[in-house]
């Protein structure tokens, strides 16, 4: 419209602190009780088979994963975790074709034999073992670990200016917690809000290490992400480090911010105000408003476009007058235009 004128067990738990601070360090394991075995992939070490509870929604691993019934090997598995912007720990393969990836292992789990991981590799029948088990209904995971890499731990970001941090709440692919998806270039906390508040929204929120989500108010039952024991957002009863944040995910332009986790994002909440909206300029240097009116790319309303170095209604009506034009109208918030047609012949106005 123009406005025309004339407008992110093998844990250890002395690594729980760390969950509040972004830190590096060196993976230990301890698993004495482990048999080795020959399994594994460049830079990854087998340690061991455990239970994996995803059939009632509690998985050993909840970071990025992804299926190939037809050829799922350790080593793409290991390719895979290795590939993703956030720098993962640990990897499990479960089903014989199922692959995750994450840096906590996420519930309680129990190590069980090693017979129990049963199942070939379905694209290397050699790696028998390698790729989990089942034993009945319980679904098992051959579970592996990185080997002599420094890891960073992704720590929440408090606050950004005008925004604070509200948390880790629950999203969902189908129904989303915030409306609208933007682009933030290499995804942080502090682009992803500088891309929200650049829009006028009030809430932002980084998901899945590199997703930035704008919205003015939650949706669809989005809520601060609890666990099945009612522990916050900040750890839970069933992670093996209790003081690990739920949101685990380190930001795709930052790895030593959180970026909340898959189908949970790190929410932010702005605490500025906004300016009002804009008041027409009802008369401007003997010019006056005519009010709002229609224009199209394809067939424009006024003839021509004047370059005015910084547009206002009286850097635009000045421009007009300076070359004798009887109309001025300003549109896009940045453009002016001019024109000495009959005023407002074929123009609709858009009140």
């Amino acid at each position: 419209m123009r406005c025309v004128y004339s407008t992110q067990y093998i844990a250890m738990h002395s690594l729980s602190s760390l969950a509040l601070a972004a830190s590096v360090f060196s993976v230990q394991v301890l698993a004495a009780s482990v048999r080795p075995r020959s399994f594994g992939a460049p830079g990854w070490q087998y340690t061991g088979c455990l239970e994996d509870d995803r059939y009632i929604g509690l998985p050993l691993f909840t970071g990025a994963g992804y299926a190939d019934p037809a050829g799922m090997t350790i080593e793409k598995c290991a390719a895979f975790c290795d590939s993703q912007p956030v720098s993962y720990r640990f990897m499990g393969l479960t089903y014989g074709f199922q692959c995750s990836c994450d840096n906590f292992f996420e519930h309680v789990y129990e190590s069980v034999g090693q017979n129990s991981c049963n199942l070939p590799c379905p694209g290397n029948p050699s790696e028998i073992g390698g790729c989990g088990g089942k034993e009945d209904w319980q679904p098992m995971a051959s579970t592996y670990y990185k080997i002599n890499a420094t890891f960073i731990i992704p720590a929440p970001v408090p606050s950004v200016g005008l925004w604070n941090g509200l948390g880790c709440y629950t999203d969902s692919v189908s129904a989303r917690a915030l409306q609208v998806r933007v682009e933030a270039g290499n995804t942080t906390v502090e682009s992803c809000v500088a891309a929200c508040q650049a829009q006028g929204f009030s809430l932002a929120g980084v998901e899945f290490g590199r997703e930035c989500w704008c919205g003015s108010q939650l949706q669809h039952g989005s809520k601060f992400f609890t666990d099945f024991n009612g522990i916050d957002g900040r750890g839970g009863g069933h992670r093996q480090d209790p003081d690990a944040p739920y949101c685990n995910m380190g930001c795709q332009g930052d790895p030593t911010e959180l970026c909340g986790g898959p189908a949970l994002l790190n929410l932010y909440n702005f605490t500025g105000t906004y300016p009002t909206g804009a008041s027409v300029v009802a008369a401007a240097n003997g010019w006056t408003s005519q009010g709002c009116y229609s224009d199209s790319v394809t067939s424009r309303t006024l003839e021509r476009r004047v370059d005015v170095a910084s547009v206002t209604v009286e850097s635009c009506v000045a421009a007009c007058q300076s070359q004798s034009f009887s109309i001025a109208g300003l549109e896009y918030a940045q453009e002016c235009c001019r024109s000495t047609i009959s005023i407002f012949d074929g123009m609709t106005s858009a009140d």
